[in-house]
């Protein structure tokens, strides 16, 4: 890794810079003392991003650091055991016989004589007292919106920036189902047909329902010494009809004020379900979270189209500047090899699916004695792949047929020393496959964001910068799970027939360091 021999400020956590480092540092703190609010910093992996978000986060006199998945927070507790760090409650314990910190008494207000002691109110505090409190995302907005105890800080520094609007999308989401409504205690059931023109009505008769329905249950429970486990059950259903009654509100408020929301329609073996999400967070982004921090620090290696990344979580560009950093990696180390082989659109695949496996195949007999990742974007593809290997190289599969299987997978891959190939449609993010745990992957298919979703048909209608952006932050992802450092080297295989053209049109919005690896296959 390349190094700078000036001596880093106080604040910086390493001896030494990595390249681009102070210069990305001083470029941030010149555009936050311009006045920026927000300072976007885009680098690519094995840049030190996490480094420049905690040396501006001690630069401030108090910050959050908010990573996107639980992992990467605890790599960074590992790396900076200084910053207090907060999972979320049900991560922690609970002494007085709750399945966990968060369906514990507490939540509710009884005393607990256990609090002092407890690990999760040990963590909460120090966060709270801390300059520096680090937590995930979807665990601080639910501190911030639910617990009510964490304010404003001067700082706010999102890692992995680009996953922001996903995780919005996922906090505002709605679902309510006859399962939801038997939960609640009501008795009605959802309609059998469902005009989606009409449902946010089903929602605003919803909200005022459950909303009696939490204050009954509140005041129902018995505020013993020691609470009974029928006490507890009325605690963890409160928290969940807490939960809804929040959400509803979003719903129905933003609805109120303009916020367009798409609805889904389905069916389970309980009967009918509706959900409901919004277009588009920008309009609910600065009260939800940016407003958290007097200035916003973003962190990722794949903004790519400025614009369309800051319109998204509603920034105005002349409220932001953005530091971009190159890749150290050299090109030759990382080669992405463009193979045309099969159309995986949706009025093609079944025909040529058998061409990309057999172009699959070939890979993994070129590559018998290495680790390596098949990216396939869906179960579909992973299974047909999966299906169709001889026996020798389905030895060295590894795969999974849905989300909870994933870690499993992984682990198996991460831990057998035998050259295995993980086989996945997601894990595009978060993956750290150094040396010799990848050297080579395969991605199957250009990553474009599922147009059966409505929230996903009705963003890309409004703006189809935005869909091209998101292929492209996916695949661009997907690229780097494989080279970790300078010193790393993989070989990536692009296979999908359209990927040519797709480079072509896509080149003022990829990085420069990407295009620079693209070979002829």
């Amino acid at each position: 890794m390349i190094a700078c021999d000036v001596p880093p400020r106080a604040a910086f956590p390493f001896a030494t810079f990595r390249s681009g480092q102070r210069e990305a540092l001083d470029a941030a703190r010149e555009a936050f003392d311009a006045g920026a609010r927000v300072v976007v910093i885009e680098a690519p992996t094995g840049a030190g991003k996490s480094a420049l978000g905690v040396t501006l986060a001690r630069d401030a006199r108090s910050a959050y650091v908010l990573t996107a998945q639980k992992i990467l927070q605890d790599q960074y507790g590992r790396d900076y055991p200084e910053l207090a760090m907060l999972k979320g409650r049900a991560t922690y314990p609970c002494d007085v016989g709750a399945a966990n910190a968060a369906a514990g008494p507490c939540i509710s207000g009884w005393s607990c004589h256990l609090r002092d002691a407890c690990d999760y109110f040990v963590a909460r505090d120090d966060a709270l007292a801390s300059p520096v409190a680090l937590m995930n995302y979807a665990g601080f907005l639910h501190q911030v919106h639910d617990g009510g105890a964490f304010a404003t800080r001067e700082l706010l520094v999102l890692d992995e920036a680009h996953n922001a609007e996903s995780m919005l999308m996922s906090y505002l989401h709605v679902k309510i189902g006859d399962g939801e409504l038997e939960r609640a205690g009501i008795e009605d059931r959802l309609p059998t047909f469902i005009d989606p023109e009409y449902a946010i009505e089903i929602a605003e008769d919803l909200l005022p329902r459950f909303s009696a329905r939490r204050n009954e249950l509140e005041t129902s429970i018995a505020r013993r010494e020691t609470p009974t486990s029928g006490d507890l059950a009325k605690l963890q259903n409160l928290q969940w009809l807490s939960g809804q009654v929040r959400r509803l509100q979003w719903l129905v408020d933003s609805h109120g004020n303009g916020v367009e929301w798409v609805v889904e329609l389905g069916r389970d073996d309980r009967g009918p379900s509706v959900s409901w999400k919004p277009v588009e967070v920008a309009p609910l982004a600065d009260e939800l979270l940016l407003g958290l921090g007097e200035r916003v620090l973003m962190l990722s290696a794949t903004v790519l189209d400025a614009p369309t990344f800051l319109r998204a979580l509603g920034v105005d560009e002349d409220e932001a500047a953005v530091v971009r950093l190159p890749s150290t990696f050299p090109p030759e180390r990382r080669p992405l090899v463009v193979r045309p082989t099969a159309r995986l659109t949706r009025h093609h695949q079944e025909r040529e699916l058998p061409k990309l496996v057999a172009a699959v195949i070939g890979i993994l007999e070129d590559h018998d004695a290495e680790k390596g990742l098949v990216h396939t974007h869906s179960y579909r593809i992973a299974r047909a792949i999966t299906d169709a290997l001889p026996s020798e190289l389905r030895r060295r599969a590894i795969t999974h047929y849905d989300a909870a299987g994933r870690q499993a997978a992984l682990e198996d891959h991460l831990s057998r020393p035998a050259p295995t190939v993980l086989i996945t449609p997601s894990m595009t993010e978060g993956l750290d496959l150094v040396d010799d745990l990848a050297r080579f992957q395969v991605i199957c298919k250009l990553p474009y964001p599922y147009l059966g979703d409505p929230q996903v048909a009705a963003r890309r209608a409004r703006d189809p910068h935005w869909y091209d952006w998101r292929t492209c932050l996916t695949l661009v992802q997907a690229y780097g799970r494989a080279v970790r450092s300078e010193d790393d080297h993989a070989v990536t295989y692009l296979l999908d027939a359209d990927a040519p053209a797709f480079l072509r049109r896509q080149q003022e919005r990829l990085p420069a360091w990407f295009l620079a690896a693209v070979r002829p296959g």
